[in-house]
């Protein structure tokens, strides 16, 4: 009897140890992620240097400063119909709801620079910058893998992280957006409080 009880304890710390290994292997290899890690646009990987501080302004005015800017970038070769205004108009809102957060993003329609009249009238929308790009980046950001693209997110660094496909979706957008800026918000205050330790 005392060995029959002592084969039933090693089965079950077997099963208490290789099991939960042996799941785990499972949803790695399978490449399995909890909902709230899950991402509504499309990972850039890896992260592509945009060099926004390079785009020219549209129009009479001062060149703006993205530097430290979060930027919802529309990328559009020719005149903005109805469909683009309206798809302005929803990141416009989605821009609106980050509350607290707002100044941290710029919302801007990128055209090429080959192009002499704006995409857009600046009275569309008031908060949006119209800025030109080289053909080539314009093209990069408008199709992607023959899919067409309605926004991307460029973070405060400059860096493409993000692309959502045509359709938007804007709420999507939003929930990651919120994401990013809170992550790069405890960033900032990490590295703040690393160099008041350090010194």
């Amino acid at each position: 009897m005392a060995m029959l009880k002592g084969r039933w304890q090693l089965i079950a710390l077997i099963v208490l140890f290789f099991v939960p290994t042996l799941a785990a292997m499972v949803l790695v290899f399978t490449n399995w992620r909890p909902a709230g890690f899950t991402n509504n646009g499309e990972l850039v990987q890896p992260a592509e240097q945009l060099n926004p501080q390079t785009w020219e302004t549209v129009g009479a005015g001062p060149k703006p400063v993205l530097t430290g800017d979060w930027l919802v970038v529309v990328a559009q070769s020719d005149e903005c119909q109805t469909t683009c205004i309206e798809r302005l108009d929803v990141l416009n809102r989605a821009r609106v709801a980050l509350d607290r957060d707002i100044e941290r993003v710029r919302l801007i329609v990128l055209q090429p620079n080959t192009r002499t009249e704006p995409v857009i009238e600046t009275s569309a929308a008031a908060d949006l910058l119209t800025l030109a790009a080289a053909p080539a980046t314009l093209a990069a950001l408008t199709r992607h893998d023959g899919e067409p693209m309605a926004a991307h997110i460029v973070d405060y660094r400059g860096f493409h992280v993000m692309r959502y496909a045509a359709p938007l979706d804007a709420a999507g957008l939003l929930d990651d957006l919120e994401k990013l800026l809170r992550l790069s918000k405890e960033e900032a205050e990490r590295r703040a409080l690393e160099g008041a330790t350090s010194e």
